[in-house]
């Protein structure tokens, strides 16, 4: 395959087009690899910024790998700095704000942006969603000592900041309109127990309830009101309402876009010389967050990229919580399956859920505490499940 390796040019300096970049240098010694991102192209763990607080983390020391480094490991031309702004597909020149750069194959490796929920208020715009190093530095510049946090949205990286907010003390005031914490993942028990756990740390939650306006605040800091007119004052606002796979790029090129860029089971988009990957990308199952999908699906996209088509094998995928005061280990239900939670095992070990299909087949699960430590043996049981039931 390196003998007639293309030009691959990759957009997007994360976990995705990192992990595609180092799967084609595997396979390809002598390619000639363009990255394009519009950061400085440092190599670090996004999910460690939800997690950074309690571990005495600034942004700078989040960086595993500076972007220069990077660049020479994988023997890559890193173009930092550098936003694309089109793709001339017939002509297959990536369109940048550093001039144009001719691509063979073109991996489209562009995240999710976070989802901006319309509120009111002059001060609405101060509201900060982490999903980048800029953004945790940002966080972290405007964090007091002992701060009140305002975040809005209780999901899993809502959650995990509210953890570690206050185990670092600070004073986080949670705001959701769903009834429980990590309500789309795990059972109205379980996020019950987390609540409660966390409110005894200090955590205050608003639950059912949406931030509607944002204002500033005489004294400083901010006041929020809540579509139920309780009043909030906080000196920061934390957002973690969600995140929406990037498509602009690709919509405005013509490739077909459902909830993310399409691709085929190989990575494949709609134009056979662009691929996707990552949190912007949506297979034929959907689409796949996490850490785990991501380094399946480079696995996968960098042969099909060189001229090998290769489906990509997605693992059976466990998450775990970053919650330290009640420690969660979960297999996401699948999002196309009917079924419902129902209680396996409770005790002082902690507790087991089981999503249970309508034919009876487990298709997801939830541990708690001591019970994290059944993941292994819980993803090797819904292996030879789906096997079964796939014979």
């Amino acid at each position: 395959m390196a003998a007639s390796a293309p030009h691959v040019v990759v957009v997007g300096s994360g976990l995705a087009g990192y992990g595609v970049l180092r799967e084609l240098r595997k396979l390809a010694p002598d390619a000639s690899l363009t990255l394009v991102t519009h950061d400085d192209g440092h190599f670090y763990s996004k999910p460690a910024l939800s997690t950074a607080l309690a571990k005495g983390k600034v942004a700078d020391t989040l960086i595993t790998t500076p972007g220069e480094k990077m660049a020479a490991q994988l023997k890559l031309d890193l173009r930092a700095g550098r936003l694309a702004e089109g793709i001339d597909r017939e002509g297959k020149v990536l369109l940048t704000t550093g001039g144009p750069i001719f691509y063979d194959k073109l991996v489209l490796a562009l995240g999710a942006d976070p989802v901006r929920p319309p509120i009111d208020g002059d001060a609405a715009h101060l509201a900060i969603a982490v999903n980048t190093l800029d953004h945790y530095h940002e966080f972290r510049e405007k964090l007091p000592d002992g701060a009140r946090v305002l975040v809005m949205g209780a999901g899993l990286v809502g959650t995990e900041f509210a953890n570690d907010l206050v185990t670092t003390g600070y004073r986080p005031v949670v705001v959701d309109m769903l009834g429980h914490p990590l309500a789309q993942l795990v059972p109205a028990a379980i996020g019950t127990v987390v609540r409660d756990t966390l409110a005894g740390h200090g955590v205050e939650w608003h639950l059912g309830r949406k931030v509607a306006a944002i204002h500033k605040n005489a004294a400083g800091g901010i006041r929020a009101e809540l579509d139920d007119g309780t009043e909030i004052l906080a000196d920061v606002v934390l957002s973690a309402v969600g995140l929406r796979p990037n498509t602009d790029l690709a919509r405005e090129a013509g490739l077909a876009v459902g909830r993310g860029i399409t691709v085929d089971q190989t990575g494949r988009t709609s134009d056979p010389d662009i691929f996707a990957i990552g949190d912007c990308a949506e297979y034929p199952q959907g689409l796949a967050a996490y850490v785990t999908p991501i380094m399946a699906a480079a696995r996968a996209i960098a042969p099909s990229v060189l001229g090998t088509p290769t489906d990509i094998r997605f693992p059976t995928l466990s998450v775990q919580v970053k919650t330290t005061t009640y420690p969660i280990v979960l297999l996401p239900r699948p999002a196309n399956v009917d079924g419902e939670w129902q209680l396996a095992e409770a005790g002082d070990a902690g507790l087991k859920y089981l999503y249970v299909d309508a034919n009876g087949a487990t298709r997801g699960y939830v541990l708690t505490q001591d019970r994290c430590q059944e993941r292994m043996e819980m993803d090797k049981l819904l292996i030879e499940s789906l096997r079964e039931g796939a014979a």
